[in-house]
């Protein structure tokens, strides 16, 4: 699919076949039908000012979103005035908002949203920079925010519903990539093990020609260097072991896996530690502070900022108390490398 601001565009997206449909137009049976589905039916409220856009992103969902366990019913406004009015006449599951429209823009909108309908779940989808949104996305509590890249990446906007409506399914590298792509997995339980895996991941990448692989091993140890030694602590709370210390073991519940892969069209690596000792609120603090310049005398807190800005992609589910999945994706293609969107999910 492709997006471009203004009335001539037509949007259209690659199906698993690599044909390509238009997205505005039911093609009954192609991948997936909302009708022929069995099992639970959530109701979904997108709001645009951009007929196109709106028209386009209301026929993916409905037609091809591949979740054969349950169906969308999926409604459309214009504006939030329109808005307000369907959500008084139906009880949404998630209502996914564009940012800057005439009448209201989106945060307020879906701030209004947060407080009368609290069990609504909540995104906004920009065609604009995201990063220039992430104090208002820290202030409303609105964590996924899409980006309408060109081409639009639909694949992304079925993992954004599915996470929100699904959350226990957000968790797994698997589910951002295709099956073909045969993960493979490690484990670090001491500080020497940091190097074997960087090593790993460097021969992995070195196979596959990627032009942008050392943006992504910086990004991939500073993921892995935040996992070991800002996630264990002493019991008054304070780190455990301070960076670069030399660990010659880490406790069983200090372990951190790595998982990595790729399909066709991209590269994976998610490093997941057990302690899920971070919140949304403080990851976007800390984007907030690095992209504003207010980070000079910190100490700590730049490792989120550089895995944003390293990696095309930055996914983080979080269970508190229990695990924090740091998910990078990076593209072959250079299309979905200028606007990044924000996808924090807090579960549990």
């Amino acid at each position: 699919m492709s997006y471009l601001p203004d009335n001539n565009v037509s949007l259209s997206f690659m199906d698993k076949d690599n044909k390509e449909h238009p997205a505005s137009q039911a093609q009954n049976g192609l991948v997936v039908n909302a009708a022929e589905q069995s099992g639970q039916t959530y109701q979904l409220l997108i709001v645009d000012d951009d007929d196109v856009v709106r028209e386009g992103l209301v026929g993916y969902l409905e037609n091809y979103h591949d979740a054969p366990s349950y169906s969308l019913l999926v409604h459309s406004a214009q504006n939030p005035i329109n808005a307000r009015q369907l959500l008084e006449q139906n009880s949404y599951d998630l209502v996914i908002s564009d940012i800057n429209m005439p009448e209201e823009d989106g945060f307020s909108f879906l701030q209004f949203i947060r407080k009368t309908y609290p069990q609504t779940k909540t995104a906004l989808i920009t065609a604009y920079k995201v990063e220039d949104y992430i104090r208002n996305a820290r202030k409303t509590g609105v964590y996924n925010v899409i980006a309408k890249t060109a081409p639009f990446n639909f694949d992304e906007l079925s993992s954004v519903v599915n996470n929100l409506l699904r959350p226990d399914e957000a968790v797994g590298l698997e589910r951002y990539l295709l099956p073909s792509a045969g993960l493979q997995h490690m484990e670090i339980q001491c500080s020497d093990d940091i190097m074997q895996v960087f090593s790993a991941l460097e021969t992995f990448l070195s196979g596959l020609n990627v032009n942008h692989a050392p943006d992504l091993l910086t990004a991939v140890i500073e993921a892995i260097t935040n996992a070991i030694y800002h996630v264990a602590k002493k019991p008054d709370g304070s780190l455990k072991y301070e960076k670069g210390q030399h660990i010659a073991q880490l406790a069983n519940d200090e372990y951190v896996r790595v998982d990595y892969g790729v399909d066709r069209d991209k590269i994976g690596i998610a490093i997941v530690d057990q302690g899920g000792r971070i919140t949304a609120d403080e990851i976007v603090y800390w984007l907030e502070r690095n992209l504003g310049g207010h980070n000079l005398l910190d100490t700590h807190g730049r490792g989120v900022y550089l895995i944003h800005a390293l990696a095309d992609r930055l996914l983080v589910n979080i269970y508190p108390g229990k695990k924090t999945e740091i998910i990078m994706l990076s593209y072959f293609s250079k299309d979905y490398r200028a606007n990044k969107p924000i996808y924090i999910n807090q579960l549990g």
